[in-house]
């Protein structure tokens, strides 16, 4: 599947409300929806990957799958808990990290420290790990009604929940998240056309994420995450139709880097130095894991990748000449 850069646009507007959100909730309390984007965007882009690679040849390679999805998350991850390890991080929560549980060690009341905010990590690796079996057990004439049915699903379990279970639970575990997850897969499958019509959604979101009313803890700040997610559908709509001012070289840049930023910006936007020092600091640490980290492995990935694609003989050609 090509990369739309616009989508790129997308991470770069979500990652700057988390990050503005952690550097102060007072000015952006409702920041944390830029989560919610993420998990949209996540549910849409694995989908597509899934259902292209299913249409294209007939079944998913899902062994295949796991170690792509492996070799994207795990070494950035891996690294930035050993440096906060040997720095002195308990290993207690190092191993809810690299466990992909930190979701629900916080359920639990679990302190993560510096590795609060992996839990996001978590709920993106459980997603992993479950959804390219389903996608591969659904018959491909009933890809859209299964998924639909599954997002609907998700919908009003966590509609739900919010009644019944803590917030805890709600804005932590797995199966309340869902919802976003599956919403993103839904339109996935559906490949409804772009609607440049919905233009205003980034806006919108980004704009009511400045609403104190939307950051309250409790039942309330819960309800409105279902506004953040349909804005979340609408944006990605938006963004299908691969408008320009999504695909500036700066946003698409930002996007790009968005993981390794999202690890390492909390631990220095939280820890005990003002933050004309955490800024520049999260900069090289980001850019340290994508030039030093990413970007090696995704090399390493690709070399393989066109190795296994090349005939034997082609192989022994390449290798004489």
């Amino acid at each position: 599947m090509d990369r739309t850069p616009a989508l790129d646009g997308i991470r770069a507007a979500a990652i700057a409300m988390i990050v503005a959100y952690h550097v102060d909730d007072r000015v952006v309390p409702a920041g944390y929806w830029g989560v919610i984007l993420f998990f949209v965007l996540s549910g849409y882009l694995i989908t597509r990957v899934l259902t292209a690679e299913e249409d294209r040849t007939g079944r998913i390679d899902v062994r295949a799958f796991y170690a792509r999805r492996a070799l994207r998350v795990l070494p950035p991850l891996v690294v930035f808990c050993a440096v906060l390890f040997a720095t002195g991080t308990d290993w207690s929560r190092v191993a809810a990290t690299l466990g992909f549980y930190a979701n629900y060690a916080r359920v639990d009341g679990m302190d993560l420290g510096l590795l609060t905010h992996t839990w996001f990590v978590a709920i993106v690796g459980h997603f992993y790990v479950v959804w390219p079996l389903v996608i591969a057990a659904v018959p491909r004439r009933h890809r859209v009604r299964v998924v639909g049915v599954l997002a609907l699903a998700a919908i009003v379990w966590r509609v739900v929940a919010i009644q019944v279970a803590s917030p805890g639970w709600v804005y932590n575990a797995t199966d309340t998240n869902a919802a976003a997850l599956l919403a993103g897969a839904y339109l996935g499958v559906a490949r409804p056309g772009g609607w440049r019509w919905a233009g205003w959604s980034l806006p919108a979101v980004v704009a009511l994420s400045l609403i104190p009313a939307f950051g309250e803890r409790g039942a309330a700040f819960l309800w409105a995450d279902f506004l953040a997610l349909a804005l979340g559908v609408l944006v990605l709509q938006h963004a299908l139709t691969r408008p320009r001012w999504l695909e500036v070289s700066w946003l698409v840049s930002l996007g790009q880097v968005s993981y390794g930023l999202y690890l390492w910006h909390y631990v220095f936007v939280r820890i005990d130095i003002p933050l004309w020092t955490a800024v520049p600091l999260t900069a090289a640490a980001t850019a340290g894991s994508w030039y030093l980290v990413e970007q090696p492995v995704q090399a390493l990935r690709d070399r393989f990748r066109r190795r296994r694609r090349t005939p034997p003989k082609d192989r022994r050609l390449t290798a004489e000449a």
